[in-house]
């Protein structure tokens, strides 16, 4: 879907704006109100996939699954925390890479695309996996029982579970937070609970190589740590738990949220 919109912002005179796309629509949508003398419904634009969840901070918002879109009420775009770590880093620019590497190896570019594409989804299923056993023995550990239901078949993921150190932590599983009013929203693996509205964010990740992205995670995680802090609580810090064959943890104080 391609779109243009003329936004009328003097007489004789206008702004135009065009994208492609259910997210840059919304976002095209936020800039005519900005600009615009009369003013347009965002209700029309709100995706009929969108569920409304009460976040854990206690506000409603709108979530898109299949697009990871979220708004508020009225159909404000929300900035997640992976938005928010992607607008810190440098676009790969495939278009220009991807000829250049194909020549340099002596394969088609064709096929060198195919193969990073599926390399890119297997580590995806690979994450995804790996948090949806994380989310599950932490849902269900107290519901366990002589099946072992609560925790997976496979050996791999199972020995992730058994070996995870802070697998009897209190803590809370995939939780949605917000702040509305500064338009922040993120889902945070795991927030482990130290006290009356005290605790700290982990993350957990399968990089082959973390070291090389632990500072944009320590970014999101951030993120997500001023939006519970503006919410009242005390997050002093921020934990990475990179899985491969066994766990290794990055901690970090929370930073700053960075402006551009």
């Amino acid at each position: 879907m391609k779109f243009t919109y003329h936004i009328p912002v003097q007489q004789y005179g206008f702004l135009e704006i065009s994208g492609e796309g259910y997210e840059e629509l919304a976002d095209a949508t936020e800039k005519y109100n900005d600009y615009a003398e009369v003013k347009i419904n965002r209700t029309p634009y709100i995706s009929p996939t969108f569920r409304k969840v009460t976040t854990f901070t206690g506000e409603e918002i709108l979530y898109d699954a299949d697009k990871h879109y979220y708004t508020d009420l009225e159909g404000n775009h929300l900035v997640s925390g992976s938005e928010y770590k992607k607008s810190l880093e440098s676009p790969f620019d495939i278009d220009t890479i991807a000829p250049k590497t194909a020549k340099s190896k002596g394969i088609s570019e064709h096929d060198l695309r195919d193969m990073w594409k599926r390399n890119g989804n297997i580590s995806t299923g690979f994450g995804t996996a790996l948090h949806q056993v994380m989310e599950q023995w932490f849902k269900h550990r107290k519901n366990g029982t002589d099946k072992n239901y609560h925790l997976p078949k496979h050996p791999f993921l199972k020995s992730a579970i058994e070996t995870f150190p802070l697998k009897d932590a209190e803590g809370h599983p995939e939780l949605f937070v917000s702040d509305v009013k500064n338009k922040r929203v993120g889902q945070i693996d795991l927030l482990v609970v130290t006290g009356e509205k005290e605790g700290y964010i982990v993350d957990y990740k399968t990089d082959a190589e973390v070291k090389k992205n632990v500072e944009g995670h320590f970014n999101q995680l951030s993120f997500y740590a001023h939006i519970l802090i503006a919410k009242g609580w005390s997050i002093p810090k921020v934990e990475v738990w990179n899985y491969t064959d066994s766990w290794t943890s990055y901690e970090s104080p929370v930073l700053d949220i960075i402006t551009k």
